[in-house]
């Protein structure tokens, strides 16, 4: 911006009404996290990063111009290849990594996340590209880190229904039902609800639960991670890895609960029926974890049932949206951090 058009812009904040004072100072808070997503992208490839060419590693380079989005661009003085800050991370392929970052934000930060459609139109992209997108955000966060929950940690489960949604497995097999086998069940719209009196799926309603470990602590640590079968093994594998080993344990008393703390000799609170024992001190209880449950609950209604190959990913969003220190900015600085996959969604 030219001096005397910044000189006139100044002068004009003077007439602001203080509604328009505080909406300003929200657009430009934005701004300026939008300039700190470009400066994450120049810092990965910058002069003091010191990186080689992606392609032939050499490393004579020279500066080629910037994106659309303001991120430097470097060229080869070799090969003559290009590349960015986004180059050889899982979202390489995104010409438009602005909007991308504010679809991530929405994601954490958001009392209620846009659905595929609401963002394509906020965005100006495409449903589809809006999927691919919060697919490739869920399914590279990470998980909560190794022994990060100490004191009292909280454990129970979220059941959610089974969802082949977008399977083809019923067009398959009635296009061939030589060759394909029928499937398990009936599309879900063929039964009646869990209230009714008849025709419930095949093994009842309780066969086809899919299972969320829910872990949480009174620090503001939290993680759901999808186990196939409430087994000790499984449970073990999404309990074990989140807790210090002098952390304290409370359930609400199931038998796999009780043989994992026999096994490994923690230290365990059962609150059967949410009711405590006399041994029980006042300050072990299981609220919070259920209050987790029930905001995830709140949380995936809009969605409709994801996909059940999806729910892993859906419950570490859920956990990352609910833990206090994690921070949509900080989030995308982690993708630049991942390898590229072979398989990329972008």
């Amino acid at each position: 911006m030219h001096k005397t058009a910044f000189a006139e812009l100044v002068s004009s904040l003077r007439a602001l009404t203080p509604q328009q004072l505080a909406q300003l100072g929200t657009a430009v808070t934005d701004s300026q996290r939008r300039v700190e997503a470009v400066l994450a992208l120049d810092a990965r490839c910058g002069e003091e990063a010191d990186q080689g060419c992606p392609r032939c590693a050499s490393s004579k380079r020279c500066r080629w111009g910037h994106t659309r989005t303001g991120a430097q661009r470097w060229r080869c003085d070799d090969c003559g290849a290009t590349w960015s800050g986004l180059t050889g991370t899982p979202i390489a392929g995104i010409r438009r990594p602005d909007l991308f970052i504010d679809l991530v934000r929405n994601m954490m930060e958001a009392e209620k996340p846009w659905s595929c459609r609401k963002a394509a139109e906020k965005l100006g992209i495409s449903r589809h590209t809006a999927w691919r997108w919060r697919m490739a955000i869920i399914r590279l966060l990470p998980a909560e880190r190794t022994g990060v929950m100490s004191g009292i940690v909280e454990a129970d489960e979220a059941r959610q229904r089974e969802s082949r949604k977008a399977s083809r497995e019923w067009v398959r097999y009635q296009a061939d039902p030589l060759n394909v086998p029928r499937p398990p069940r009936e599309p879900w719209r063929y039964y009646k609800s869990r209230n009714a009196t008849v025709k419930a799926p095949p093994g009842g309603w309780l066969a086809w639960n899919k299972n969320l470990v829910a872990v949480t602590d009174r620090g503001g640590h939290r993680a759901m991670e999808a186990v196939n079968k409430v087994t000790e093994q499984e449970v073990s594998g999404a309990l074990l890895p989140t807790m210090a080993p002098d952390a304290v344990l409370c359930t609400d008393g199931h038998v796999t609960y009780e043989a994992i703390a026999k096994t490994t000799r923690i230290t365990h609170f059962a609150l059967n029926g949410g009711k405590r024992s006399r041994r029980t001190p006042k300050t072990h209880h299981i609220n919070t974890v259920n209050a987790l449950i029930s905001r995830y609950r709140d949380f995936i209604r809009p969605f409709c049932g994801p996909a059940s190959q999806n729910l892993k990913a859906y419950g570490r969003w859920h956990a990352a949206r609910e833990n206090g220190d994690r921070d949509y900015l900080a989030i995308f600085k982690t993708f630049l951090d991942t390898p590229r996959p072979t398989n990329t969604l972008c």
